[in-house]
């Protein structure tokens, strides 16, 4: 696209042998060609030049994905895989996207979040070191060397639970060489900084009563701020109950608002150890010309996030959402519609990293519905309902 966003080019590509992953991710290489990739089942990563044209690609029959994928000095790339039984996977790939190491350090439910290349052909990885239960998940920062060998791991135990799946871990490099950190706590978002051994500086916490935060992203400005962002669940003006945030901290991670005392944190000293395997690929893709018609959308509505989340909104409509109740629940709870429903349509279960688990129709002038989830396990998934007219979702969680 132009800087204005309008499309110049545009292909899609079909992998060898079918794949059913959606593209989530890019970076843009040095050679101004684009690395892509995507995750769940047969997750892959593909390489385009400038031009777009195809240049490799490798898709994998597992279950897991890409996290991130970093390129080095000299055009080697840095991949973070999450597998279904290696746990948290970091790789070294070169230019062509061939494996030149693949290790496997928290297993079986470890996963990684994000990294930070250091200068010194180093890496910062952060993660989680259980994807399921909640109570005994610690974030953890993890320093390997170019060969992928461990240099240490830190861990952080919340005294309120991390919450990954209202967001994955996010790292930066602060401009005097310390480290900053975003994870999702009981309390909301949490932004703790660290030195360059992973000793905890500062942490901070933001939220406000009655609203639920997911985290996204976070950068280092190049003035010593952050930004960071997500999405803010609650009573929103016109009608929303969920909006996207930008925060922008200072460089001692304060807010002028939403600030509340952080949850207490434990640090204490990991031992992952790192054991080698081999992914195997499926490689080749075919690429196809496509076009798309540019659409105009109305100017955004920005809102001070520290107004509209203390303040409701008194015009607000009433709701036509599917309600939830209870939430959270024992995994069994009971969908009700504000109106029984005008036309046949379907809900769909996704678990917390996005897996179609079942779809199931609702038919015309239902106005509840049972749902049991109690055998997939405790954890936060989203029911989203499809209509003719309109989509909408709920997040429900099974405690």
């Amino acid at each position: 696209m132009d800087s204005l966003g309008h499309v110049l080019d545009l292909r899609y590509y079909t992998p060898n042998q079918g794949c059913q992953s959606l593209a989530i991710d890019l970076e843009v290489t040095s050679d101004m060609g684009v690395i892509a990739w995507g995750w769940r089942s047969n997750f892959f990563v593909m390489k385009a030049d400038a031009e777009l044209n195809h240049i490799w690609s490798k898709h994998f029959d597992r279950h897991g994905g890409f996290q991130f994928i970093r390129e080095l000095p000299g055009g080697d790339l840095l991949a973070g895989i999450n597998l279904d039984t290696a746990g948290a996977v970091v790789a070294r790939m070169d230019a062509q996207g061939n494996f030149l190491w693949c290790k496997s350090y928290i297993r079986p439910g470890g996963m990684v979040h994000d990294c930070v290349v250091e200068s010194d052909s180093t890496y910062i990885i952060t993660g989680v070191t259980d994807s399921v239960a909640a109570a005994g998940q610690k974030l953890f920062m993890l320093k390997l060397n170019g060969a992928g060998d461990v240099q240490w791991c830190r861990g952080y135990q919340c005294a309120q639970y991390w919450y990954f799946d209202l967001g994955p871990s996010r790292i930066a490099k602060a401009d005097d060489g310390n480290y900053v950190l975003l994870a999702t706590s009981g309390s909301g978002p949490v932004l703790m900084k660290v030195d360059p051994n992973g000793d905890a500086l500062w942490t901070r916490c933001f939220r406000s009563q009655g609203y639920a935060y997911e985290t996204a992203d976070l950068l280092a400005c190049a003035n010593g701020d952050f930004l960071l962002s997500g999405i803010v669940y609650g009573t929103l003006p016109q009608g929303n109950t969920g909006l996207p945030y930008i925060f922008r901290t200072d460089s001692t991670g304060h807010l002028p608002c939403l600030e509340v005392p952080p949850p207490p944190l434990g640090q204490l000293d990991l031992f992952p150890t790192d054991s080698s395997f081999t992914l195997t690929s499926v490689d080749g893709a075919t690429m196809y010309p496509t076009s798309v018609n540019d659409t105009v959308f109305a100017p955004i509505n920005v809102y001070d996030a520290c107004i509209v989340t203390s303040v409701q909104d008194p015009f607000r409509p009433r709701s036509t959402k599917p309600r939830v109740h209870p939430n959270p629940n024992t995994g069994r709870f009971t969908v009700e519609f504000p109106d029984p429903l005008t036309v046949d349509s379907f809900y769909s279960v996704y678990d917390a990293v996005g897996r179609l688990l079942f779809q199931r129709p609702l038919v015309k002038g239902r106005g509840t519905e049972e749902i049991d989830l109690s055998r997939f396990g405790k954890g936060t998934y989203l029911i989203r309902f499809t209509t003719p007219e309109a989509v909408s979702q709920e997040r429900v969680v099974v405690q």
